[in-house]
């Protein structure tokens, strides 16, 4: 891809210039190209073919955001694992396993430790730029560069693929319609390496000269803007909530000069906390993995209505429509699907049963509003998918993890709001006493980020004589439970 080449270019003239600052401290351009040199010796010696996927779980940010440069500089696609889970149920497994955690396991995917010697290289020699934009790269657009694994739009676990064309064509517009990028300055991406942000944060910043900071929690990241006179955070909404309660009654920090935040929709208690606390400029994107950003909006846009997206992107197509493809008056609720040059693809077979993508149109799975202005009101969900805060998930699939524990007999899921947030609450049948954070720690390990929020006990199930589980009168049930 250009935009690696175009980072290694930026370290050729700036080399002393800090471009990774995370816990373990300031990594310089220079540092991170050398680092890069090293890891590419490395990963040459393991052969790896043409077409190889690689799956990164590594959790320092400096070494996983340089192994990520480097294979893409090698031509070499890559994916960062967000839990076993989603990526064994997505149906596509990557061809090795590269990590720095101790005991990882990947189903029955090769296992390869890392550790520092991956990136050891002498400061003292200069680095040979020449062999390094050598590297073969992804010559043809098509190649596929990157793979996400998502649950976004109908919770069920899926392998979106990202190819040169499309990835490059989602940072260049992100760069025109929402300017996050100070050249000498830093920016700091709360976003895991799972999610798009997570390739796209790097190719935003680093080719234009700015540092990139990681962050452990919201503690940490605060005292990073603090200190490094961070200019542009993105985070989730669930993010930005917890955000808001560390900074207290705290002044705003005051490098800070836009805030982007994707997920869900804010709720409007929760924007104007963050435009008085944080930074009046709040930038909002509605969108999805396999689309990119569908819509922008600041502060002032998002205010407009409850449930306010913002603007429909200048290269997107929306259409809201009714059940049977017909197109609603503008303003009238309806079924939102969009087509975009920026349109990802679905790798291997998908075992989703909800079919996504209908002649050319990708429907995310909302209900909405389109007003004549090209402002986008989300309405509502289209099914019983939760999104606790931007982490989206099938209550599903939590339910399939929960049933694995010798305590439940039976078990239901359902999105409760919180605060502004959806939360994930777990109803249990159990012959004994629920055990509830015991439970949930055991779900973790294959949940991560959608372990339940709330596990309680109930007597049964409400079903219908279909056997589906009616979710409405569950959610009922638990906060009356909760309430009592």
């Amino acid at each position: 891809m250009r935009l690696i080449r175009q980072i290694v270019f930026h370290a050729r003239l700036n080399e002393a210039q800090p471009a990774i600052i995370f816990a373990g401290g300031i990594a310089s351009y220079g540092t991170m190209v050398r680092a890069m040199a090293a890891a590419a010796e490395v990963i040459d010696r393991l052969d790896l073919p043409k077409g190889t996927m690689v799956m990164l779980d590594v959790i320092n940010p400096f070494h996983h955001c340089t192994l990520m440069l480097t294979l893409g500089l090698m031509g070499i696609s890559t994916a960062s694992v967000s839990s076993a889970f989603s990526v064994e149920h997505s149906g596509v497994l990557p061809s090795l396993l590269l990590t720095d955690r101790p005991n990882a396991v990947l189903g029955q995917v090769p296992v390869i430790q890392i550790d520092d010697r991956w990136f050891a290289a002498d400061a003292a020699q200069p680095v040979d730029y020449a062999s390094l934009l050598a590297r073969p790269g992804f010559a043809d657009p098509s190649e596929i560069v990157r793979c996400v694994y998502t649950s976004g739009t109908t919770g069920f676990p899926k392998c979106v693929a990202l190819s040169a064309a499309v990835l490059e064509a989602r940072v260049l517009n992100w760069m025109l319609t929402t300017p996050t990028q100070f050249p000498g300055g830093s920016g700091l991406n709360m976003l895991g390496f799972s999610t798009v942000l997570g390739i796209i944060a790097p190719l935003l910043s680093l080719p234009f000269g700015e540092a990139l900071c990681f962050a452990n929690g919201n503690v940490e990241a605060l005292q990073m803007i603090r200190t490094f006179k961070v200019e542009a955070l993105s985070l989730m909404v669930g993010q930005l909530q917890g955000f808001l309660q560390v900074l207290g009654s705290a002044p705003p920090p005051p490098s800070l000069r836009i805030v982007v935040v994707g997920g869900s929709r804010i709720a409007p208690g929760m924007l104007r906390a963050a435009r008085a606390k944080l930074c009046s400029n709040i930038a909002f994107g509605y969108g999805s993995t396999e689309m990119g950003n569908i819509t922008g909006g600041s502060g002032d846009s998002l205010e407009r209505a409850e449930g306010s997206a913002g603007y429909v992107r200048p290269w997107v197509e929306m259409q809201v429509v009714d059940a049977n493809g017909n197109e609603v008056p503008r303003g009238a609720d309806g079924i939102i699907r969009v087509r975009s040059p920026e349109m990802a693809a679905y790798a291997g077979d998908s075992p989703d049963p909800v079919e996504t993508i209908r002649d050319g149109w990708f429907y995310p799975g909302d209900v909405g509003q389109l007003h004549a202005d090209g402002l986008v009101v989300i309405v509502s969900r289209t099914t019983e998918i939760i999104n606790r805060g931007g982490v989206v998930v099938a209550p599903e699939f939590i339910e399939e993890v929960l049933r694995r524990d010798p305590q439940v007999r039976d078990v239901a899921v359902v999105g409760v709001p919180v605060n502004g947030i959806e939360e994930i609450w777990a109803g249990v049948v159990s012959d004994n006493a629920v055990d509830a954070p015991a439970m949930g720690a055991r779900a973790y390990a294959s949940l991560n980020e959608k372990t339940p929020n709330r596990i309680l006990r109930i007597d049964a199930v409400p079903r219908n004589e279909n056997g589906k589980v009616k979710r409405a009168e569950l959610r009922e049930l638990l906060v009356a439970r909760v309430a009592g």
